[in-house]
């Protein structure tokens, strides 16, 4: 399971980002296409974040992605955007090339598969939050890094 302090912040922002939207965890769930219980246990940091659910709920926010990572707002750019998934893959395949690693290295030092890193890079499987969480570790950025705009990392921290 992801990092609880990384989970309890996002679940606080989607709580003020759902509010602030003047919605009620039932009109917000409509919205997405999920039940209640899942709202709920999102806000509560009861439940695993997987990329592909980050998405969804930043798309219903209005929002940008890195906006549940940071206490600043940034609206989603649809004309600029690429999917989220997309956007992960680009950052780690980046971030490991910077610091010179094989999907080999880097898997095993985040105690991963190497085949899961592979398939991280071509954009396959739906990442959680706690596997993101270990190999932004091996690569010395805060989670939050791998879901920078436009597949460009070292650009989170103007979103603070």
């Amino acid at each position: 399971m992801a990092d609880k302090f990384e989970l309890l912040f996002i679940a606080r922002r989607v709580r003020e980002l759902r509010v602030a939207s003047g919605k009620s965890q039932d009109e917000f769930a409509r919205l997405i296409g999920c039940h209640r219980s899942l709202v709920s246990k999102v806000e509560r940091a009861a439940r695993n974040l997987s990329v592909d659910t980050i998405d969804r709920f930043a798309t219903t926010l209005g929002v940008d992605a890195i906006s549940l990572f940071y206490d600043k707002a940034i609206p989603r750019e649809l004309h600029n955007s690429i999917p989220l998934r997309e956007r992960v893959s680009l950052n780690v395949l980046a971030l490991r090339t910077r610091h010179g690693l094989s999907q080999d290295a880097l898997s095993e030092r985040a105690k991963l598969s190497r085949n899961y890193v592979s398939s991280l890079e071509v954009h396959r499987p739906n990442a959680d939050l706690g596997h993101l969480e270990k190999l932004a570790k091996v690569l010395d950025v805060p989670v939050s890094e791998l879901f920078a705009p436009n597949g460009v990392v070292g650009t989170t921290s103007d979103a603070a």
